[in-house]
């Protein structure tokens, strides 16, 4: 299914080349002149026209956006700033490019890598990890990931890739609580209403295989209005040559 995203500009000449140029990337675009109000509708990344609309003052709405985005925020201007305020967006906000005076092709393939990047940055952490190690333990379980394995103690569980995949993303991701989207996002590569409905019938499927007590878990836990916690006591991975 096609991503999506939001871009906050009132300049419509370029938001139609955008528009156009991101959809052969399969890219919907979204137009807002009012970016708050989108806040809690899931997208996979931000373009923010700095030239036509600035970035709220209040240093609390920054990092609300970028607490709900769980994709890449990119920065459009005309004119450049200052350098202290470019290292801000990066170093106080966290935001992830910004693109002063570009061409929108170089614009786009800049949002297309970077929407890439989130996609795959987990897939990424793993096969570095799997380059050093070829198994994780984590807490009772032990992941062969070379042999797309992962065992409780000295059983086999048998695990779907869906599963597997789950199980993968919520270990790279431990002592997070992620939401129903993101996960949508990482494991399906899309955010449908359909997917969102079979998020929690597959990480219930999960829950049964990985826990010790399914009814009382420890690992994979439910954080109600909010979504998902993997608990990876220590935070720490160990691996097993």
């Amino acid at each position: 299914m096609p991503l999506e995203i939001l871009l906050i500009s009132q300049n419509l000449k370029l938001a139609d080349k955008l528009e156009k140029l991101l959809a052969a990337f399969q890219i919907n675009t979204r137009i807002s002149f009012e970016p708050l109000d989108h806040l809690l509708q899931q997208v996979s990344g931000v373009v923010w026209d700095l030239d036509t609309t600035e970035l709220p003052e209040n240093d609390s709405e920054l990092q609300i956006l970028r607490s709900q985005i769980a994709g890449p925020i990119l920065l459009l201007d005309k004119q450049p700033r200052s350098v202290e305020t470019i290292c801000s967006y990066f170093l106080d906000y966290h935001l992830d490019d910004y693109i002063c005076g570009e061409s929108a092709s170089e614009i786009v393939a800049r949002i297309v890598q970077k929407i890439w990047v989130y996609q795959n940055k987990d897939n990424l952490q793993l096969t570095q990890q799997s380059q050093e190690s070829e198994s994780l333990v984590v807490g009772h379980l032990k992941i062969d990931l070379s042999k797309f394995e992962v065992n409780n103690g000295r059983k086999k569980l048998n695990l779907s890739p869906i599963e597997y995949k789950l199980l993968l993303f919520f270990v790279s991701n431990s002592n997070t609580v992620l939401s129903r989207t993101q996960i949508a996002s990482a494991v399906w590569g899309n955010t449908t209403g359909a997917t969102l409905r079979i998020i929690d019938t597959h990480i219930s499927n999960l829950r049964k295989k990985i826990e010790i007590e399914p009814k009382n878990p420890q690992m994979l836990t439910t954080i109600r209005g909010f979504g998902y916690l993997f608990k990876n006591k220590g935070n720490q991975q160990s691996q097993v040559p």
